[in-house]
């Protein structure tokens, strides 16, 4: 059975002979992996006995549910937005507005746990993959109260089709495309680059 190797500093697993020359998460070396035990049976055992209240607070990571609001909130507002311009139904403009500003809050709580995990998790080693969280991050927040702000202070501006409209839409096309971008980079933390 081949050895089974953790990166130290994002924790991505490496089964082989060797460790790998370079993580292909963090890109740290070949001397950041420390060969582990077969310890996932152990933890889903110990998990199991424990019961499910002890689990949770075991294992909960604040980052990994926080991270799913915005991610599915934004597409949600894109629907509404599309359900007002075939409609034109008031109710679905102003519940794309409401999930605008759920999706601007939860933002910061999603940023927040997300550093305290890359401090935690991770010793706040700066990577290139954490590089670009941080920079999506921050574009989806602004991106977000932009729009946000946008909208307040232009009632109707979805049925203005003016400059303002296409700045707004485009404010939500940038919130999208930050969110499936942060979606991706956590994919690649958690399960690693894909191979070929």
């Amino acid at each position: 059975m081949a050895k089974v190797w953790r990166c130290t500093v994002c924790g991505h697993l490496h089964q082989g002979e060797t460790p790998p020359e370079q993580c292909p998460v963090c890109g740290m070396g070949s001397d950041s992996f420390a060969a582990v035990a077969a310890e996932p049976a152990a933890m889903t055992a110990t998990a199991a006995d424990a019961g499910l209240f002890k689990e949770l607070f075991a294992v909960f990571m604040p980052h990994a549910v926080a991270a799913h609001f915005p991610n599915a909130l934004i597409p949600t507002i894109w629907l509404f937005l599309l359900l007002f311009a075939t409609t034109a139904l008031p109710s679905f403009e102003s519940t794309a507005f409401y999930l605008l500003v759920m999706s601007l809050l939860a933002v910061p709580v999603t940023m927040a746990t997300g550093l305290y995990d890359w401090k935690s998790r991770f010793d706040g080693v700066m990577t290139p993959l954490f590089r670009k969280k941080i920079f999506l991050s921050c574009q989806l927040l602004i991106s977000l109260g932009l729009a946000v702000g946008l909208y307040w202070s232009n009632s109707g501006i979805l049925q203005q089709h003016g400059g303002l409209f296409w700045l707004f839409l485009l404010l939500l096309v940038i919130a999208l495309a930050s969110v499936v971008l942060l979606g991706h980079y956590g994919a690649v933390l958690v399960f690693g680059a894909k191979r070929d």
